[in-house]
């Protein structure tokens, strides 16, 4: 399934957050700066020093993805990231946003999602939620904020991960916040 292929990507960021050898920024505060999407169709802040990729899809789509990963003050890995998945020409399907709740919820068994809200920015309509989980290194509780919207068959993906202790740090929120979608 589509959805699925699309959330490989980010579940493959979460996963090298516990890769060994794995050395992310330290970073208490982090600067974010005001990215513009082609042509103009969206724009978000990201923390400076993020990284960007491009990947075809094996349906004929695109994914464009930028993620930071750091340690906080106590050397546990955090990440923020955010893709935007194109679909292949000619294509017109909406996606269903519940179900891709669904699949992002299910890749994370025992967790419970929470504060579900129908979100929008400019023409597209989202949802919020939020879960937490236990981290597989034994690094105690996580929340992931995640808000996906869908624009035409355009997605957007948001997804936030940090110690439960962390969850209302004001960098997470100006993120989770900065999406503005225009067209």
């Amino acid at each position: 399934m589509q959805l699925q292929r699309r959330a490989f990507g980010i579940a493959a960021i979460l996963v090298a957050m516990a890769a060994p050898g794995f050395t992310g920024a330290q970073a208490q505060s982090l600067a974010l700066e005001r990215i513009t999407g082609e042509g103009g169709r969206y724009s978000i802040e990201m923390p400076k020093g993020y990284t960007s990729t491009t990947s075809p899809r094996p349906d004929g789509g695109t994914m464009h993805q930028m993620s930071y990963m750091w340690k906080d003050s106590i050397g546990q890995y955090n990440v923020m990231a955010f893709a935007v998945i194109d679909p292949p020409p000619g294509i017109t399907k909406h996606f269903d946003l519940w179900e891709a709740q669904r699949q992002v919820t299910a890749r994370y068994p025992g967790s419970f999602p929470t504060r579900y809200q129908e979100i929008q920015s400019g023409p597209a309509k989202g949802i919020s939620f939020a879960m937490t989980v236990n981290s597989n290194r034994g690094q105690g509780e996580h929340t992931i904020a995640v808000k996906i919207y869908g624009l035409d068959a355009r997605l957007y993906e948001m997804v936030a991960m940090t110690r439960v202790e962390d969850r209302d740090d004001p960098t997470i929120a100006a993120f989770m916040n900065s999406l503005r979608v225009i067209r």
